[in-house]
């Protein structure tokens, strides 16, 4: 990571951190408040929902920039659905970005997309197996199920998404969360 890093700095290019996540509707049980000698009761639907999520941790060096873009859908990611996101993130961009993230198959699959129709969109670089601890999209997750989204009931799938994006907006509006985010992960800001 140091020398993206070190690239991301001395070329003036965006360094941008990609995951995927998972959300379903089942509530993330986390201590609350309560009057005494009243137990809280959590009511949740009993079919269970899946739902996959893309985000992208965002950081420019030049400007000092941060961002955190989110997108929640029903099915789970394919490489055309990153490929469509990628392409979006680029023409708001309008320049050559470090995108890291793991080794899915459809990131591969994205990769070669990208390395044949446009190879000076994108400089690809992949996180080291079972590295959480380095991505700053992973606290984003955290923070957003084990604090937005604690304690949370939604009962249908409208209410789920809209919930993840209210939080994920969270996120986005408060710089310092994010830099706080990028310093957990080590990473020079």
């Amino acid at each position: 990571m140091a020398s993206l890093e070190k690239k991301s700095e001395s070329e003036g290019i965006p360094l941008v951190l990609a995951d995927e996540s998972g959300f379903d509707l089942s509530p993330t049980i986390r201590k609350m408040w309560s009057p005494v000698g009243v137990t809280p009761i959590l009511s949740t639907p009993v079919y269970r929902q899946h739902h996959s999520s893309l985000s992208l941790t965002f950081m420019s060096p030049k400007r000092k920039k941060f961002r955190f873009f989110f997108t929640i859908q029903r099915d789970g990611f394919l490489a055309e659905h990153l490929i469509f996101w990628l392409t979006l993130l680029y023409r708001k961009v309008r320049k050559k970005v470090i995108l890291v993230w793991d080794n899915l198959k459809a990131h591969k699959t994205a990769e070669a997309f990208f390395k044949i129709h446009h190879p000076d969109w994108f400089h690809f670089a992949y996180l080291p197996p079972y590295s959480p601890e380095v991505n700053p999209t992973e606290s984003c997750w955290s923070h957003m199920k084990t604090v937005s989204l604690a304690n949370s009931v939604p009962f249908t799938s409208d209410e789920l998404i809209a919930s993840a994006l209210r939080s994920a907006r969270r996120i986005d509006s408060d710089t310092e969360l994010i830099k706080s985010f990028f310093r957990h992960a080590g990473l020079k800001l």
